[in-house]
């Protein structure tokens, strides 16, 4: 290839091969070495010529590891035309220059040359010394390299581009059938389309999990990137590792004789340092590029889910075939003769061990987990067969051997079909084919049939739930539990054979094998509900007399012929051609019905877990356990385990749970059931649509991420609105109730006084009620920008129309944070005394002697002055003074008072008795103790006795001064109100 020929990469800059040789030259003789073994390759006379052959396309990596150009690598292929002269070297090269400063495109061009340099190599290693060619070996080796990463690389850009159409088309179609639905509706047209497009999106997912080496291949780039930087000689200073090779040779670089093979062994450097910069640089581009398919693949599975989703809401009314005739008939044999083909078999087994071989780490997980499932399925049977006979549990109440019987029933049921599950959502995930999709639907429906047999049949087993400790005799019980066991086995081997033939070909055998079998199996189920539930003969029969209640038993015949009439019914919609609605319905159908079975089971289970809490909360003991000869009495009612304080509390939360319970039982329904019933979606019209401003992470036409602010509509229907009235209903209730949770739940460990007990009740309920209201408004759709400016003009108004209630609700919080006054305590505001009865947000109420309730507004504590008499009136202080010496500092002598007084009888712990120094004489200190007793107490005689045993206690201590002062005055309060004590008031000798 010479220099006039043109490539297809438009970033290449060819450049005069006479130019790039003198430039070499010009190197060497700079370096010391001969300039007569390099003559220009232009000339066909030369006897030795030395080609560099380096790779195409190649920039250095950032760190400058290889090579002095930064932003230019010089690049060179052989020419064909050339003929090979003394020592197998090439005799002429092209150079090319590339700006490397936009992504690579690699093209089959460069891979062919790299084939022909790598060959041009090898020959040169035929003919050349021993160290030149080590080097052109090892050269070889990596232009191999970088040719198959090239051809790596080619295929899988081809692999991106092919992702990226199909998602796009995918996105597009989406997009367009999204559209459709919306302005026409669900037509017939439309439902074919919709059920074609499903099959179709199932053979995408197989063909988009082809992807799964991508973590592989990942890996392996990584690897052979870290290998490249170990290379010794790298290129990265020629000269200098060309002595060293000459060196590990025994020769001498520096004799006049091995300049030659001096410069040769240079150039080979010098091309490898190009070679192992390539092949860092598409190890990296590579690496892009494997990235780049793994974020298109993860696109296309969330779009296909999206797809999915959007096809099952809307498909499930659309006839999938015909109805049932001769022809499904005739069918069957061939149908039944596909199940057993070979090449069905042997496509899966290899799909299987693709799969296998991808991902090992899964496939080991997935099978150590279900040994680890059957052993904990193993022992959790042998506990629950075992309960009688364990002490603990033995010696246990029989609500405690319910619980525990309950939990493993439900843990024992659910291990068998988890492990089928498990191994299903193994099948569909990572790598697949359309074998492994087949065979993980088929053990998606049988772990749901096994749950739904395994439930009754746990149930009903030896030593079992319904054995040992409901209480109820079922004389056909064993026989149950082997029917369950024989007939359970069949309708799981149904489930799989049922689902995977009407997957496989298509649907050539869809409406014989598939269809048929269904409808067996559906009649098969339905005699097993009337040999349980037929009235007066039924296996179940003593159960639902005994739990079903009297609305059950009033209904009992109609609940019996729905749930016999259920199976026959989907039975009917599959052989009129409604196959795919009639596998949606069993489907929801099989949900519904474990999930009510498990909540059944452990409902004793969540009940006595409650009251057990419930006890724990409250601090409330156990009732004691009563014996007979025939072993422990149950109580007959319901005990009060509080004492009877709270027994209408725990009622009203019990049926408020009950209550949340309901609602979303009932949620959870209608969102499995509503796309069965798309009708009911008509009774919950949208009562007016919310704009939002989303801010929303994209990325830019140069690939940087940026914030893009987009405008998303919400709808609000009218179940919203019965969501946010549910909210305010509870929120309401749940404040009313606060005063006795808080009573319950608080106040049986902390004390509070009753201020602070009333302050966080309001607090409580103001905080409970605001966070209602606000997921109310959430739900309405109600947001902060919309009410913003109308808080704001709201805030205004009342600053300036209700100024007295907002001083007064202020006011308010002064007095419940700051406590100037507490319940009960006898308070001064203006010029009205009484004795505060209620603290409110808004308003204190005093009540005076006879009996008038006065309505003070609390901004009346910030403007006027408020006295607190700390319960004078009902209580009487008892002022003494003694004077004792000054040996002991002040503050210790008035501690040692105040616990003198405390230990004292029939003074109160609240009011605290009081200490303080009065004055300091020059021979003794006078300290004034005050302290509080009960109104009916004879106020003279107690002070006079509490000042003898405070001097004899003093004497006794040797602190006790000779002279005593006179005593304070002591008045009757309560008569006298007007005569309130001042602070420093004296009169009368003691």
């Amino acid at each position: 290839m010479n220099a006039s020929r043109s490539i297809q990469n438009p970033a290449l800059r060819w450049t005069q091969p006479g130019q790039y040789w003198d430039q070499q030259r010009n190197e060497i003789q700079s370096s010391n070495v001969p300039t007569q073994s390099f003559a220009s390759p232009t000339s066909r006379s030369v006897t030795t010529a030395i080609a560099e052959l380096a790779p195409f396309n190649q920039s250095a990596p950032s760190n400058g590891r290889r090579g002095d150009e930064e932003n230019l690598v010089r690049l060179a292929r052989p020419d064909s035309n050339g003929s090979l002269q003394a020592m197998g070297a090439v005799t002429r090269a092209v150079s090319a220059e590339l700006i490397s400063d936009r992504p690579i495109e690699y093209t089959t061009s460069m891979v062919e040359s790299a084939r022909r340099s790598e060959t041009h190599f090898r020959q040169m290693a035929e003919s050349a010394p021993r160290a030149a060619a080590e080097v052109a070996l090892q050269n070889a080796e990596f232009a191999k390299q970088w040719a198959e990463l090239a051809t790596d690389y080619i295929e899988l850009a081809d692999r991106v581009r092919t992702a990226k159409t199909k998602l796009s088309a995918t996105q597009q179609d989406y997009d367009d059938v999204n559209a459709k639905i919306e302005k026409y509706g669900l037509t017939p047209t439309i439902g074919i389309l919709l059920r074609h497009k499903k099959e179709q999106l199932d053979r995408w997912q197989a063909k988009d999990s082809q992807t799964g080496w991508v973590r592989e291949a990942l890996q392996r780039s990584r690897e052979s990137q870290l290998d490249l930087e170990l290379v010794r000689h790298d290129g990265t200073h020629p000269l200098d590792q060309a002595v060293a090779v000459l060196n590990d040779n025994g020769l001498d670089a520096s004799k006049p004789e091995q300049q030659v093979l001096f410069g040769q062994v240079q150039q080979l450097l010098s091309d490898r340092g190009h070679w192992l910069t390539a092949l860092w640089t598409g190890h990296r581009n590579y690496q892009d590029k494997l990235t780049e398919i793994d974020a298109v693949t993860s696109a296309s599975v969330q779009l296909t889910k999206n797809y999915r989703t959007l096809i099952n809401r809307h498909v499930i009314w659309i006839r999938s075939g015909d109805p049932i005739g001769w022809d499904s008939i005739r069918k069957l044999s061939s149908g039944l003769a596909s199940l057993f083909n070979s090449n069905r078999g042997s496509e899966f087994g290899f799909a299987l061990q693709q799969k296998v071989g991808i991902n090992t780490a899964s496939g080991v997980v997935v099978l150590v987990a279900t040994v680890v499932l059957l052993v904990i399925r193993w022992r959790a049977k042998s506990l629950l067969i075992g309960i009688g006979s364990k002490t603990r549990l033995r010696e246990s109440t029989k609500s405690t051997r319910k619980l525990v019987a309950s939990g493993l029933t439900v843990l024992v049921a659910m291990i068998v079909p988890g492990v089928l599950l498990s191994f299903a959502s193994w099948l569909s995930s990572g790598y697949v084919s359309e074998s492994l999709l087949q065979a993980s639907s088929g053990l998606y429906a049988c772990s749901l049939i096994a749950l739904m047999v395994e439930l009754p049949r746990q149930l009903l087993r030896d030593h079992g739930l319904v054995d040992k400790h409901l209480g109820v005799e079922l004389p056909q019980r064993q026989r149950a539990s082997q029917y369950l066991m024989i007939v359970g086995t069949g309708l799981v081997l149904s489930a799989y054979v049922v689902t995977v033939t009407g997957l496989i070909d298509q649907g050539m055998w869809r409406e014989s094998v598939s269809r048929i079998g269904l409808m067996l199996t559906l009649m098969l189920v339905a005699w097993t509900f009337h040999r349980a539930l037929q009235p007066g003969t039924g296996i179940l029969d003593p159960i639902v007399e005994t739990f079903g209640g009297a609305i059950v038993q009033r209904i009992r015949l109609v609940i019996y012929l729905l749930i016999i009439a259920s199976p026959l019914a989907i039975a009917f919609l599959s052989a009129i051609g409604y196959g795919f609605t009639a596998q949606e319905i069993i489907l929801r159908f099989a949900v519904t019905f474990s999930v009510g079975l498990i909540a059944a089971i452990l409902w004793p289970a969540a009940k006595i877990l409650s009251a057990h809490a419930w006890r724990v909360l409250t601090g409330a003991s156990l009732p004691q356990r009563k014996f007979d000869e025939y072993g422990e009495i149950e109580p007959t009612h319901e005990i009060d385990l509080s004492g009877g304080l709270y027994l209408d509390l725990k009622h009203q939360i019990a049926f408020l749970c009950q209550c949340g319970l309901v609602v979303a039982g009932v949620v959870l329904v209608g969102m499995l059931w509503i796309d069965v019933f798309p009708n009911l979606r008509m009774g919950n019209p949208v009562v007016w649509t919310v704009t939002d401003t989303v801010t929303q992470p994209s990325m830019d036409a140069s690939g940087q991420t940026m914030m893009q602010a987009t405008v998303k509509e919400t709808p609000v229907t009218l179940v919203h609105c019965l969501f946010a009235a549910v909210t305010l209903f509870v929120a309401f209730q749940v404040a009313k109730l606060l005063p006795a949770l808080f009573d319950a739940l608080v106040l049986q460990r902390v004390s509070f006084d009753e201020g602070m007990e009333h302050f966080s009740l309001v607090l409580g309920r103001c905080l409970l009620f605001g966070v209602g209201c606000l997921i109310s408004l959430n739900w309405l759709g109600v947001r902060w920008q919309t009410v913003q400016w109308l808080a704001v003009g709201l805030t205004i108004g009342l600053g300036f129309g209700l100024q007295d209630m907002v001083r007064n609700v202020f006011g308010g919080l002064i007095v419940l944070f700051e406590k100037p006054a507490g319940l009960g305590d006898l308070i001064t505001v203006g010029r009205i005394t009484g004795r505060v009865a209620k603290q409110h947000l808004r308003t204190t109420v005093l009540t005076d002697d006879d009996g008038r309730e006065n309505i003070i507004p609390n901004k009346k504590f910030v403007t006027d002055d408020v006295v607190n008499w700390m319960g004078a009136g009902r209580l009487t202080v008892i002022p003494i003074e003694v004077a004792v010496t000054k040996d002991e500092r002040p503050a210790d002598i008035c501690r040692t008072l105040q616990e003198f007084a405390v230990a004292q009888d029939d003074i109160l712990m609240l009011p605290a008795p009081q200490a303080t120094l009065v004055c300091i004489s020059k021979v003794s200190q006078r300290i004034e103790i005050r302290v509080w007793i009960e109104e009916s107490t004879t106020a003279v005689g107690f002070r006079n006795n509490l000042l003898k045993r405070v001097r004899k206690y003093l004497s006794d201590i040797n602190m006790l001064a000779d002279e005593q002062p006179e005593q304070p005055v002591m008045r009757d309060l309560a008569k006298d109100p007007a005569s309130f004590p001042k602070s420093g008031r004296r009169s009368g000798a003691a």
